[in-house]
């Protein structure tokens, strides 16, 4: 059995369900936010003073759902975690704008559907970067105005995107395309590093591109090698990962370039590629028995990617 009611969380139209009491939890099904369940009788206090980041809430339940196929427990505990996660940038924001829409350009968009799966904070936010898609050329089949009140009034009827919106959403899925660098992260054993700093070096500038690392020695003192690897791997086109001796900080990288979307290219020496974690051995790895043939198998595979 279930009621109406207003959602505790974003004030849209809900469905709530009888208590599970078995499993001391209430199911809700916001048309907002979509579904989630409250445990052990969990309601959120909305005089807290993170009111206003109630939406990170809302769309990461969103994202639950539609991302994960996934219906969300949700506790005081996770409440607060959801609130305390940073604010996405406003180019993040935009960007998953514009892919929604590039999805749903063929029917009618729910304008609160854009806001709660782009993780956009309010009405004028959405507005602001409606109307900056709009004024890019990206879009078509959507107004937008400002009323007396300063708030954006939003019509939109079947959004369709342009050539410059559509080459915009492709630009996405290839970033730093004009970049010349490639990152190598590996062990600093000498056998490895000097192979890495020779025949990979070589494979790498026989591409047209160029070779970067980072150790202790290359980095400044008033700079963490954290922070400089990150922003080694921000700005690079390609990043190798050798895999070889197992090296922690090399998942680390790799899993970052990925998370950037950069293409990775994933490396072992033959003879230790038992010892690959469960979780990147599901990526194809270069498998090499000597420099040279780690060399003629990274020009092949730098190529294919360029």
């Amino acid at each position: 059995m279930s009621n109406s009611g207003k959602c505790q969380i974003c004030g849209s139209e809900i469905k709530i369900y009888d208590y599970d009491i078995r499993n001391d939890r209430q199911a809700f099904d916001c048309s907002h936010c979509g579904r989630f369940y409250f445990l052990y009788s969990f309601e959120p206090d909305i005089s807290n003073e993170q009111k206003n980041d109630f939406y990170k809430v809302s769309s990461w339940i969103y994202e639950q759902n539609n991302e994960f196929n996934n219906v969300p427990e949700i506790d005081e505990e996770k409440f607060i975690t959801v609130l305390d996660m940073p604010v996405k940038k406003i180019k993040e924001k935009f960007d998953l704008m514009m892919k929604y829409l590039a999805n749903t350009s063929s029917k009618n968009t729910e304008i609160d559907h854009i806001k709660v799966s782009c993780w956009i904070k309010d009405d004028d936010e959405q507005g602001a970067l409606l109307t900056k898609a709009i004024d890019m050329g990206y879009v078509s089949g959507i107004e937008v105005q400002g009323s007396a009140a300063g708030t954006y009034i939003i019509s939109i009827n079947k959004p369709k995107l342009s050539f410059d919106g559509l080459e915009y959403i492709e630009s996405l899925d290839e970033p730093n395309i004009n970049s010349k660098q490639v990152f190598a992260a590996f062990y600093f054993s000498d056998r490895i590093k000097e192979i890495f700093d020779n025949q990979v070096k070589q494979a790498i500038e026989e591409c047209g591109l160029t070779y970067k690392r980072i150790s202790s020695s290359t980095t400044a003192h008033d700079t963490t090698i954290d922070d400089e690897i990150i922003a080694m791997i921000k700005s690079s086109r390609i990043v190798i990962a050798d895999f070889t001796d197992q090296r922690n900080s090399v998942y680390f990288e790799a899993g970052y370039a990925l998370g950037m979307q950069l293409p990775v290219i994933w490396t072992c020496k033959r003879d230790h590629v038992d010892n690959l974690s469960f979780d990147t051995r599901q990526y194809p790895h270069i498998l090499w028995d000597s420099p040279e043939d780690l060399k003629e198998q990274l020009v092949n595979r730098i190529k294919a990617i360029l």
